[in-house]
This record gives structure tokens, C-alpha cells and sequence, in this order.
């Protein structure tokens, strides 16, 4: 088993979050000394995986993912992707992910049709009581 998959099993046990846990969260995505793809694609799968996450966590999730995606200005397809999950993955779309989407807008140098589109349909969507279909 790798050593990725390990990391978050062990995390997810108990599908919770904790401020203990969040420690070994910053250690491993700041292991190799940059932040990257790789390490937004963890973070969002644990928000998306995780029935409860604490505080702690989303103080260390938004901010590795605008450096991330706003590393070079645009929010592009991958990007966008991962925005997708992390809003939509959960069965809820939380205020300060809506929060999040609004302040990527304003501090992204250019922003697309397709960006535009996914902030507005998130920022007007109901909190709970939607579904994309599976889990």
C-alpha cells in the first residue's frame, strides 16, 4: 500500500478532521518544500471524504489552495475541477467555500467564462438538499 493512500486512510479512520491531525496534514504537503497539484488534489479529497473538519483545517486548506491555484494568475480546467470537488463532493456547499470562490475572483488576474459560471451557480446554490449524483 503507498504511502499517499496510507496517510489518508489513517486520517479518515473516523472521517473527522481533527486540530491534532491537521499538524500531520501541514507536515506532509510541506515536506518537499513546495506546494503544488498534488498536494491541492489530497487536501480536497480529505474535505470530500471528511464527515467533520475542524477550524484548524480550513485555516490550512484555503490558503495552500489560492497560493496553488493563483500561483500563476488564472484559475484554468484543473483548477476549476478541484474547486468543483471541493464544493460539491460533501452534499453541501459551506459559506466560507462560497467565501472562498469570491475572494479567488477578485484576486485572480484573469478570470474565465467557465470560472465565472462555477462562482455564480456555487454562490447561489442552496446549502444542502442537492445532489450530483453518487458518492
Amino acid at each position: 500500500m503507498g504511502r499517499l493512500h496510507q496517510f489518508r486512510e489513517r486520517l479518515l479512520r473516523d472521517r473527522k478532521i481533527t486540530d491534532d491531525e491537521v499538524e500531520l496534514i501541514r507536515e506532509y504537503i510541506h515536506e518537499d518544500g513546495k506546494l503544488d497539484i498534488q498536494d491541492v488534489k489530497l487536501l480536497v479529497e480529505l474535505l470530500s471524504e471528511a464527515d467533520e473538519v475542524s477550524e484548524s483545517f480550513d485555516a490550512l486548506f484555503f490558503p495552500a489552495l489560492k497560493e496553488v491555484i493563483l500561483a500563476d494568475g488564472q484559475i484554468g480546467p484543473d483548477e476549476q475541477f478541484y474547486l468543483m470537488k471541493m464544493l460539491y463532493a460533501d452534499g453541501h456547499v459551506r459559506p466560507c467555500e462560497k467565501e472562498f470562490l469570491l475572494e479567488l475572483r477578485r484576486e485572480a488576474k484573469e478570470i474565465t467564462p467557465e470560472f465565472e459560471a462555477l462562482c455564480d451557480e456555487a454562490i447561489h446554490a442552496q446549502p444542502t438538499g442537492w445532489s450530483v449524483g453518487g458518492r
